[in-house]
């Protein structure tokens, strides 16, 4: 496929591999494959359908995110194993992007997210964290397997929401 999707690179899985659960799971269905931003690109994917969720009330919205967070979570260490079992010389795949699904809904359950602006903000401040790894996100990357894969992310998302509700207390203060 890389003459219809030229932006392939050699780490990614040949393309009759796209079809396969782990991979179209693992890239959110292909958006991992983005020809740039790949990690943004999945977490705008995962983060969409948040926006239809806005009308429950404030606790079904925090156990939906702490749902997700978990469901995600449990999903990208499956996946990731499988993965890393199919591709054994990658560590963390850039198209393997179901981590990033964990951190966004992590990061909008600490922040408590309730209104789209909050779901955007919530958004936009996970991928800064997660492009950034400020210590010690990096080190997590080192842990070995899926669990490496989605440690960073989780760290990342632990700065984001804590980032956000700070911002969100000192916004009520002014």
């Amino acid at each position: 496929m890389p003459g219809l999707m030229p932006w392939l690179k050699p780490t990614d899985p040949p393309s009759k591999d796209f079809l396969r659960p782990p991979v179209l799971l693992g890239s959110l269905f292909l958006t991992g494959f983005a020809p740039v931003l790949r990690g943004t690109f999945g977490t705008a994917m995962a983060t969409w359908p948040a926006l239809l969720l806005l009308h429950l009330p404030f606790w079904w919205l925090i156990a939906t995110w702490a749902g997700a967070a978990l469901g995600f979570c449990l999903l990208s260490l499956a996946v990731g194993r499988a993965v890393l079992r199919r591709y054994p010389n990658l560590k963390d795949p850039g198209w393997f992007v179901l981590d990033e699904a964990a951190g966004v809904y992590l990061t909008c359950l600490l922040f408590g997210a309730t209104t789209a602006l909050d779901i955007c903000f919530a958004f936009l401040t996970f991928r800064v964290y997660d492009i950034c790894k400020p210590w010690p996100v990096r080190v997590f990357e080192r842990l070995p397997g899926s669990v490496g894969i989605l440690a960073d992310d989780l760290a990342a998302a632990i700065y984001a929401g804590l980032t956000c509700w700070g911002l969100r207390g000192l916004m009520h203060l002014i």
